[in-house]
């Protein structure tokens, strides 16, 4: 088996990523979870087999958090392997996750996602350009299926919001993006925009704009 899973989490959120591991039932030896102080998830929280990796910096930054997991995953994986990027409230099955590697492969794809608003063009609808087009088309953020020997990295200048879009934006042009028709997915309600998250908001989409010459919608 050569798919990773990656779920940045606070403890705040632990029953959440229990009942989510729960369900999709991954194997623990090639799970990552990032975590980070002042009250960090510990490794006896979870399944031992499972890696917790706690980011040494303060601050909100889910790009950080992720490229923590994606070296740790880089060091240890095949030269070809894939890794679920996901959020520690989203429900997804095994079988889901064995029909997004096989499209993937399949179609030489960098990237692909459940169509999660049953919208998907085709069997496998798939992305090459850099343009917003509508949030309904797009690789469902909470849950990013991507190519790992790529070597790609979310951008840390996107703290949080555009984080997402960001990575799946490389990945179209790395391969192209394909939202794989038929595989559902099931997300909690998510962490709201406090008032730390909106302002890295405002700052951050004139950085996006910046680096792809538009925004997403």
């Amino acid at each position: 088996m050569s798919t990773w899973l990656l779920v940045p989490c606070h403890r705040p959120r632990l029953d959440d990523l229990r009942e989510s591991l729960k369900y999709l039932g991954h194997m623990p030896a090639r799970t990552v979870v990032v975590t980070t102080y002042p009250d960090p998830i510990q490794p006896y929280d979870l399944d031992p087999c499972v890696t917790v990796l706690i980011s040494p910096e303060p601050g909100i930054n889910i790009s950080r958090w992720f490229n923590l997991g994606l070296d740790y995953i880089a060091r240890s994986a095949e030269d070809q392997y894939e890794v679920l990027c996901m959020g520690s409230d989203v429900r997804i099955t095994r079988e889901t996750v064995e029909v997004l590697v096989r499209e993937m492969r399949e179609h030489k794809l960098a990237m692909v996602g459940a169509d999660w608003y049953g919208v998907a063009t085709g069997p496998v609808e798939i992305r090459r350009d850099s343009s917003p087009g509508s949030v309904y088309h797009r690789i469902p953020g909470v849950a990013m299926l991507a190519a790992g020997e790529l070597d790609l990295r979310f951008d840390e200048q996107f703290r949080w919001w555009y984080a997402d879009d960001d990575f799946e934006w490389q990945h179209r042009q790395a391969g192209g993006t394909g939202l794989v028709r038929g595989q559902g997915l099931q997300h909690g309600a998510g962490t709201p925009l406090d008032a730390e998250r909106s302002q890295y908001a405002i700052e951050d989409l004139p950085k996006f704009r910046d680096k792809w010459g538009t925004v997403p919608h």
